[in-house]
């Protein structure tokens, strides 16, 4: 496993901290392992965790700590083999090969993509022979999850990350034009309320 990357030190670990580690391409090539935690929070912002391990076994230990811990959502975790290629003159592929957790791979694909792409790697996700992928847990909640925004290596400390957020309509003021629009539907649903009441014969 990456001595700078961990599933231990990342609760007080630094987004630039994690970006400059994530991008030794050297813990990479000898990474035999992988966890990913998927909208994992620092400095308050959604981040794509992805930790390399030599080895197997020592991934599994850390995926066990995580569940029992609860450290991360299990939706939002899993763990897998990860292999290293070589593609042609573009860059490298990281094949991803999921054995545990919650994590779905279509999800991991869309979110670890623009990770890897940070290393000029090609992200492939797939379900490994034989994995016990777990079924998303009912009772699992996830702390504040809406409130907290994502966030990439180089996005600006304010929001202007190109995101979509809803935003509350209570209270707002309506435009001559919307207001028209409202009262002349709800005309029409009383002409509609007055003819049920004709032909079922109410008063």
């Amino acid at each position: 496993m990456s001595e700078e990357l961990s599933l231990g030190g990342l609760k007080d670990l630094k987004k630039a901290d994690y970006f400059k580690a994530f991008k030794n391409k050297a813990a990479w090539k000898k990474a035999k392992a992988v966890i990913f935690l998927v909208d994992y929070k620092l400095e308050g912002k959604k981040t794509t965790i992805a930790i390399p391990f030599k080895k197997e076994a020592e991934m599994k230990l850390e995926m066990k700590r995580l569940k029992k811990d609860k450290l991360h959502p299990m939706k939002k975790s899993g763990e897998g083999l990860i292999t290293i290629e070589k593609e042609g003159e573009e860059g490298m592929k990281a094949k991803v090969e999921l054995l545990l957790g919650g994590l779905k791979p279509e999800l991991l694909q869309a979110k670890g993509a623009p990770l890897f792409d940070k290393i000029k790697t090609t992200l492939e996700v797939l379900i490994a022979a034989g994995a016990e992928l777990e079924a998303p847990d009912p009772n699992e909640t996830v702390e504040a999850e809406d409130n907290v925004e994502e966030e990439g290596e180089d996005a600006p400390e304010d929001n202007n990350d190109n995101t979509i957020e809803e935003k509350p309509v209570a209270g707002k003021k309506l435009s001559p034009e919307e207001l028209a629009i409202i009262k002349d539907n709800m005309n029409k649903m009383k002409d509609v309320l007055a003819k049920m009441k004709t032909q079922l014969n109410i008063s």
